[in-house]
């Protein structure tokens, strides 16, 4: 409690909605606090210590503590800090601040007026860019704000839980040069289930189901670290857990898979005729033992559900696998069940051709 009289504190901050350190200049820095002479917390209204001082907050000639309100929005949801600048998001606009020394100490400059954060966490710096989710999409900010186009942007926020949204937060797997949010889904008092993943070198987005409530990213050739709950019918634990380290869930076999969009080859009418899968994986491990199923599932018409059409087992030694298998959409499920080994997948091809209409 930096307002501890055992502190010395000179008029600190009695409450924030967040406190961080800034690297850069060594400021103590408050988001969504009271200020000077008043015990109520205003949730726009930023203070900062004096540069190198826990417990000096009183702006004096000779010192650079002070403090600004933000002039839009209704409140600080988080800030976000980044090489050369910090980033405060309200509920409905993005700023910039900036250490500039004195007598203004920081400089502060609105970036967007259309942009917030879905939670404090929602927000992570990666590689010198900030991706963020919003209420309705996702962002990236590296100088100027550019939304994120998302291939799964619908599926995502149809299932959030928009009650339960300040439960969001993202995290960084930079071995794997990906950023992930986990949220909760469903309504009423729900916890974090489900995650949405973007490969920001590939550009490519993913999601999946997986109860996580905090991350720490070891960084390049470490394993990540992360927190959960495991309930069985006597008790629910508390874990922390190991990623990218073997291939096994706590010495169980582990059930991995992925699993594609529609697949089709024109707009339209037009159906796909499959014959013949030609597959590169890459197996670690003990590869072999080593094997997985891709499964091809189609379906003729927009609503109707995927079915499973053909399944090949594909092992170390699997050249090509044959199969006849024709629909509208096509979906390609790839999926393995062994213990003791991983796999990694490469281009897979797929020989198809369009096969007549509806």
């Amino acid at each position: 409690d930096i307002s501890d009289a055992s502190l010395g504190g000179s008029n600190p901050p009695t409450a924030a909605l967040q406190i961080l350190v800034s690297d850069i200049d060594k400021h103590v820095i408050a988001f969504g606090t009271n200020p000077i002479g008043s015990s109520i917390l205003d949730p726009l209204f930023i203070r900062f210590s004096d540069q190198g001082s826990l417990t000096d907050w009183t702006p004096t000639a000779t010192n650079t503590a002070g403090g600004v309100r933000i002039n839009s929005g209704s409140l600080i949801v988080g800030a976000v800090q980044t090489r050369q600048e910090i980033l405060v998001f309200t509920d409905e606009s993005l700023h910039s601040m900036r250490f500039v020394g004195g007598p203004f100490v920081f400089d502060f400059s609105t970036l967007s007026t259309d942009v917030s954060m879905v939670s404090p966490r929602a927000a992570i710096n990666a590689r010198g860019s900030v991706y963020f989710m919003d209420e309705g999409g996702f962002n990236v900010y590296n100088g100027s704000v550019q939304p994120l186009p998302c291939s799964v942007k619908d599926y995502v926020f149809s299932n959030l839980n928009v009650g339960q949204s300040y439960k969001v937060f993202a995290a960084e797997n930079s071995a794997y040069s990906e950023v992930t949010w986990y949220y909760p889904i469903g309504t009423g008092d729900t916890e974090i289930t489900n995650y949405v993943t973007y490969n920001y070198e590939e550009n490519l987005w993913s999601v999946g189901t997986l109860d996580r409530g905090a991350w720490f990213d070891s960084g390049m050739g470490d394993s990540p670290i992360a927190t959960g709950v495991d309930t069985d019918t006597a008790a629910t634990y508390n874990y922390l857990y190991s990623h990218e380290t073997g291939f096994d869930a706590d010495g169980s076999a582990m059930t991995a898979y992925v699993e594609s969009g529609d697949l089709e080859l024109a707009d339209g009418e037009v159906f796909t005729f499959i014959k013949r899968i030609i597959p590169d994986f890459n197996f670690s491990g003990s590869s072999g033992d080593a094997s997985l199923d891709i499964t091809l599932k189609g379906s003729d018409f927009p609503l109707e559900s995927s079915s499973t059409l053909s399944t090949s087992t594909i092992t170390n030694s699997s050249t090509q696998a044959f199969v006849r298998t024709r629909s509208r959409n096509s979906v390609v499920r790839i999926e393995s069940t062994g213990s003791g080994y991983g796999w990694r997948l490469g281009d897979l091809r797929l020989d198809m051709r369009q096969d007549g209409k509806r």
